[in-house]
């Protein structure tokens, strides 16, 4: 039997003997589970101003209606500095290992000037970073039309494509080494993996939304992605079984201990501006000659870049999947 294989069906006996339990639903209560940080961008240096919630409610970056959650940015202004109002959410609570399921209806990215401009993640990480680790479940940069899942670590921890059992037509490998300083990657990298659909990000996926789930243990991190309508029935209910969901996305798995490389995280939901000389493609600058002068002076471009969720879940293992079985 090859490596993968026997790799394969750890991962399943893993799944089979520890089930999920929900722990945290955000949906009630959403904004009181989780901290508004505000002031510029000190991650990317983007041209964003980030908001207190007093002042994204204020500004009408916020508000829940029909039981979904608006995250959105200043569309209407030009922006002064440090940068475009926008919001970076970090939950209150900190997670190791688990099952993150996460609901959309929209998200930033694309809309009629193609997500120029823009930078929206949805992602985790521990303070002390790089040390404690960074998982981006959902991100795109500028104009960008397929969505890239990523890993950021301190040195140790890279994915060998050996152990990778799913990476069939799912997600291309972009960069192996999740280190930020990996010798012959670009700074802070990471392992980067990119979705080979369009439907996972921006416009595309905004015409029908869908749900990402992502598990993670203490051998991989496995993300998933189905456009609405097509998940399996068990993923947003009280107790997923991950062992019936098929292929995921995304795997993350090989020289890394991931128990040591990430820990104590936070769900965060941001959206900045520009940043860490994000590219600005050909089509772009057909807009403006740098992405600041675009960003400051289109806020029409912005209508389209917000977060509309429908729920967010986290579960920890805890349960029993009970009758189900693997064969290897």
């Amino acid at each position: 039997m090859q490596l993968s294989s026997l790799v394969y069906c750890a991962t399943l006996l893993h799944n089979v003997l520890a089930g999920y339990n929900l722990e945290d639903d955000y949906s009630m209560n959403f904004f009181d589970k989780f901290d508004f940080i505000a002031g510029p961008d000190s991650t990317t240096g983007g041209f964003t101003n980030y908001l207190s919630r007093a002042d994204a409610q204020s500004a009408g970056l916020i508000n829940k209606n029909n039981n979904q959650v608006y995250m959105g940015v200043d569309d209407t202004s030009i922006a002064e500095s440090p940068g475009r109002k926008s919001l970076r959410l970090e939950s209150t609570k900190t997670y190791n290992q688990g099952l993150i399921v996460l609901d959309l209806e929209h998200m930033p990215g694309g809309g009629p000037f193609g997500g120029c401009g823009q930078w929206p993640a949805f992602w985790t990480y521990g303070e002390n970073w790089p040390l404690n680790g960074e998982i981006d479940i959902v991100e795109g940069i500028g104009d960008v039309e397929q969505n890239t899942m990523t890993l950021h670590t301190s040195a140790g921890c890279s994915v060998d494509p050996q152990y990778r059992f799913t990476i069939g037509s799912n997600s291309t490998t972009l960069t192996p080494n999740c280190d930020v300083k990996a010798s012959g990657q670009g700074a802070n990298e990471g392992c980067s993996n990119h979705a080979n659909s369009s439907n996972t990000y921006g416009s595309a996926f905004n015409s029908a939304g869908g749900i990402y789930a992502t598990e993670w243990t203490s051998t991989f991190i496995a993300i998933w992605f189905w456009p609405n309508g097509t998940a399996p029935a068990d993923v947003l209910g009280a107790n997923p079984d991950p062992t019936h969901w098929g292929t995921p996305t995304t795997i993350f798995q090989g020289q890394c201990e991931m128990d040591k490389s990430f820990q104590n995280h936070k769900l965060v939901f941001d959206l900045t501006f520009c940043g860490a000389n994000q590219p600005w493609s050909n089509s772009c600058a057909a807009h403006a000659s740098t992405c600041q002068a675009f960003v400051q002076n289109t806020p029409s471009a912005f209508k389209e870049a917000y977060w509309s969720v429908r729920s967010l879940k986290v579960y920890q293992e805890g349960g029993d999947y009970g009758t189900n079985s693997t064969t290897c």
